[in-house]
């Protein structure tokens, strides 16, 4: 059976008409349908992926995601041996992983042996970099208390959280 991949500027399309006629839609399941078939419209053959839906609609801008998450411990496991080239090594006692020797993280910030770093994750929502958060000491300094993305907002501490439920909503609209 023959399939189309419809183009980024039609699922943003059909995500805000969807949207307008809607308003909030409280599941990334109901927004999928709903998506689907204002696509299935303009053309029977179109697929879509409820993921691949999401993360264009994110980056688009044209969308407000609320995003609620779960604990979930540990971080996503992801190759050792990327970890090891990167100079980190697996903490059994905090169970993460942390910097065993000096060098620089995959964003150039130079670390020291013994101080935190991240495995670099992609965001889960919409795969963009996650940045650390910090936070200031008593004394000055900062502390990296978890990561955050820029583009969609989602939010985890140092115990990773993963998103569970997705709701949807047009910027600007209430």
């Amino acid at each position: 059976m023959e399939y189309r991949k419809p183009t980024k500027k039609a699922i943003v399309e059909a995500v805000v008409n969807t949207l307008k006629s809607r308003g909030t839609i409280d599941t990334q399941t109901k927004m999928h349908k709903l998506v689907i078939k204002y696509l299935k419209d303009e053309d029977k053959t179109y697929k879509l992926s409820a993921e691949r839906m999401r993360v264009v609609a994110v980056k688009s801008k044209k969308i407000k995601l609320g995003i609620r998450t779960r604990s979930v411990g540990a971080g996503p496991d992801s190759d050792e041996n990327i970890f090891k080239r990167q100079g980190l090594g697996y903490d059994p006692v905090v169970k993460r992983w942390r910097r065993i020797r000096a060098g620089e993280d995959q964003s150039g910030h130079a670390h020291h042996r013994g101080e935190f770093a991240a495995p670099g994750q992609p965001c889960p929502v919409c795969t963009s970099p996650l940045k650390k958060v910090h936070n200031a000491t008593l004394y000055g300094g900062k502390v990296a208390i978890g990561f955050n993305c820029k583009l969609c907002g989602y939010l985890t501490g140092h115990r990773w959280r993963e998103p569970a439920r997705y709701s949807f909503s047009l910027k600007g609209v209430n």
